[in-house]
């Protein structure tokens, strides 16, 4: 290739690179996989090898990637936090190996492998024992400061415990370096809320958790519950600090800190390969999302002799598992419309299994996503979950192609209601312009009906739709008016089921006055935000009159979201619903103001730590976080040394496993309720 072309095709490059970095660091949104990725990148550095003229410090090949916010005040690493170089072949290990052993020629040098969890990279300062900083990863010179949000994490200590001192080798601060992720379990229980809401999905773990620690709302971060691994410890350059890897994850462990339990090390190859693939195995049994693993030269010392890129360290390699695949055919793609009008082309699959379940849909993302793919119906495609809980498209078998594909346009008019679809600036979704599209009033109204907002019950999505059918449905505030002889008369309905729905209706203008707030739909305002909103307004004529000032005063929402709030509530659409709630005596001038929860000091789990695992047959899981949290006591995600208890239900695993490694005290669920009643467990201390 001559040097023109080359060049031409480097700034293809670098800005297809650009753009995903965008997708993956700021909007949460990745398109393609890490794979695919570092192909792109690979290719550039290749290109630029071959032409030296094309160096540029600004590349991505010589940088890493930004997840900078400008949302966010930003401050300096303490030293440069850089990535891991990836690897997809075994091959490359032993190349990394051999590397080290010629850079550190007659040293006996010790490998440590442990999981690489697909989340986000944190940085977290303590001084004097206090929790003082933490920050994204950034630029890997500067990162967003974001401490506020990872206070809510229910692992990571505000404070560290008796004998840090010690533990830190007399050094008075430390910085410690992790990665913050969603749980499985948790995530699943958050999409069950959002469905029951009718709220679109969180699509993955690392998604939502990027998503999540760019929330300007606190307080919805910590009701995300997100957990972390750390892996890191930097101390002051004159304190003596651990020698290995190994010693460093024991220090970070006796600071309180969660640190991953799979660790093992490997002095050649074969020892490595086993390791890996240990890991892998247990892959599927884990409550976390991991997409390799990280192998580390295990001695500290030899880390600064043997350097690093301005990209990666030299000392340490990522060598990533490969998502599972399977190929199908595209049988067709239908389009989905949300409440708030996004329009959202889904793959309709010839039913495939993928890792342990049957699949026949997946996500197009949108129609940029499905021009680069160059995906057609009728094509044989690749479909991967590659972590990802929602099976998506990875590529087109275009040499499979017979002619009879056929492409599929982005929509004019949108495929329910057929307004005109747009999109918003800055935006690739496309969307309905249509505020009364049904689709969108559907989804409005699975929201205000779900259980932490108005909580009607005895109307579900198959309900709403047949009464947006009937007519007796055109949007929220017709709830209040829906004729019981009418609704009876319905197939599937009668006398009781209406005259229920009707008393629900009646019912829920007496909901919490936080619960109202949620159940209006406004963009960005989460339970917990609808929470901060009531205690601060008394009532739906104060909140229709609130200023952008009194909206970023209060703790959690600030400027952006304040923005967002008044955007709604000065919209012709949001004015009038407001109105008619108040019309229908749905909404109060005045409502009562939210009372907190008295806790209860007597309690046993007053100051505790407390992890629930399996099935408990007579509590949800979220109503047993409340009643421990109710008494006093903390409900976190993980077992570790400063658990006092695990509440462990029908099907407990690995947790109750790990909790009688550690002789942590486990409660079945029958001692449970009597410890909740007020009951002092055996050998209680």
């Amino acid at each position: 290739m001559d040097l023109e072309r080359a060049r031409t095709e480097a700034a293809r490059l670098r800005a297809t690179i650009a753009r995903h970095d965008g997708l993956y660091y700021n909007d949460a949104a990745p398109e393609i996989s890490d794979q695919e990725y570092d192909a792109l990148v690979r290719e550039l550095a290749a290109l630029e090898a071959a032409h030296p003229e094309l160096a540029d410090a600004a590349s991505p090949t010589a940088r890493p990637g930004a997840d900078r916010d400008e949302r966010f005040p930003s401050a300096p690493h303490s030293r440069p936090m850089i990535s891991l170089a990836n690897s997809y072949d075994l091959a490359e290990v032993g190349a990394f190996v051999e590397r080290v052993r010629a850079e550190l020629p007659g040293k006996e040098v010790t490998f440590t492998v442990e999981p690489k969890i697909d989340g986000v990279a944190l940085a977290v300062r303590y001084r004097d024992g206090r929790l003082d900083l933490a920050l994204t990863r950034g630029d890997g010179a500067q990162g967003d400061v974001i401490t506020a949000n990872v206070l809510t994490f229910p692992e990571i200590p505000a404070e560290l415990p008796d004998g840090w001192r010690e533990a830190l080798g007399g050094a008075e601060s430390c910085e410690v370096r992790g990665e913050a992720y969603l749980s499985l379990s948790r995530f699943q229980e958050l999409n069950a809320e959002r469905e029951e809401a009718g709220l679109e999905p969180l699509a993955n773990p690392r998604n939502a958790t990027a998503g999540t620690l760019k929330t300007l709302d606190a307080a919805e971060v910590g009701r995300r519950r997100l957990s972390a691994f750390f892996y890191q410890l930097l101390l002051p350059e004159d304190a003596a600090g651990p020698s290995t890897h190994r010693e460093e994850l024991a220090c970070l462990e006796a600071l309180g800190l969660p640190v991953n339990p799979f660790l093992r090390t490997g002095a050649d190859v074969p020892e490595l390969e086993r390791a890996l693939s240990e890991l892998e195995s247990l892959r599927s049994t884990l409550d976390y999302q991991i997409d390799g693993a990280v192998l580390k030269v295990d001695r500290l010392g030899w880390h600064d002799r043997l350097g690093a890129t301005a990209k990666a360290p030299r000392w340490g390699l990522a060598f990533k598992f490969a998502a599972e695949e399977a190929v199908t055919t595209l049988r067709d793609v239908t389009l989905q419309v949300g409440r708030t009008g996004v329009i959202t082309p889904v793959a309709e699959l010839e039913p495939v299994l993928l890792a342990g379940t049957t699949v026949s849909r997946a996500t197009l993302h949108n129609w940029d996503e499905m021009e680069r793919k160059d995906i057609r119906v009728g094509d044989t495609v690749v479909v991967a979950k590659g972590g990802d809980i929602i099976p998506k498209v990875l590529r087109v078998e275009t040499e499979a192609r017979i002619g009879r594909e056929r492409a599929v346009p982005m929509p004019s008019a949108c495929p329910v209601c057929g307004g005109a679809t747009a999109r918003l600036e800055g935006e690739v979704a496309l969307r309905c312009g249509n505020l009364q599209c049904p689709a969108q009033v559907a989804g409005r109204l699975r929201h205000f009906v779900g259980r932490e907002a108005a909580d009607i019950e005895g109307l579900g999505a198959r309900g709403i739709a047949q009464l947006l059918e009937a007519g007796l449905l055109r949007g929220i505030p017709d709830l209040f008016r829906l004729d019981p002889e009418a609704l009876a008369a319905l197939p599937g309905w009668g006398e009781t089921s209406a005259a229920k729905l009707v008393a629900s209706a009646a019912a829920a203008g007496e909901r919490p006055w936080a619960a109202k707030i949620f159940s209006l739909g406004i963009p960005g305002v989460g339970v917990t935000t609808a929470a901060a909103l009531a205690g601060r307004f008394a009532g739906s004529a104060e909140l229709a009159q609130a200023g952008e000032d009194d909206l970023a005063a209060i703790y959690g929402v600030g400027a952006e979201m304040a923005r967002e709030i008044l955007a709604f509530l000065g919209s012709a659409a949001g004015a009038a619903l407001l109105s008619e709630l108040q019309s229908v005596g749905y909404l109060k001038e005045v409502e009562a103001a939210p009372q907190a929860a008295a806790v209860d000091t007597e309690s046993w789990f007053h100051g505790r730590t407390v992890v629930l695992t399996g099935t408990l047959e007579g509590w949800s899981r979220r109503d047993a976080k409340q009643l421990i949290e109710q008494r006093g006591g903390k409900v976190t995600g993980s077992v570790s040394r400063k658990t006092d208890a695990v509440v462990a239900g029908a099907e407990a695993g690995s947790k109750l496993e790990r909790a009688r490694e550690l002789g942590v005290r486990v409660l079945d669920e029958a001692l449970f309720a009597r410890v909740l009643a007020g009951e002092t467990p055996p050998d209680a201390h």
